[in-house]
């Protein structure tokens, strides 16, 4: 039986098929569209974090930014 990604539709390898069998996450991927979401996730994270605008360490001094 032939396992398709659920984003591109690329034949998923032996190593594909096992991996997600491990660890599934809900959704077939293949290695290039995983680690294009990983990437996609760390980014939105980043960015969330960039502004530091909720961040408890900047609230306990007041607002005031240490440089």
């Amino acid at each position: 039986m032939d396992y398709l990604c659920s984003e591109c539709s690329t034949q998923l390898s032996k190593w594909e098929v096992e991996l997600n069998s491990l660890l599934p996450i809900g959704k077939l991927y293949c290695e290039f569209c995983q680690n294009k979401k990983e990437r996609e996730i760390i980014k939105k994270i980043a960015d969330s974090e960039k502004s530091m605008h909720n961040d408890y360490t900047r609230d306990l001094l007041g607002g005031k930014i240490q440089k």
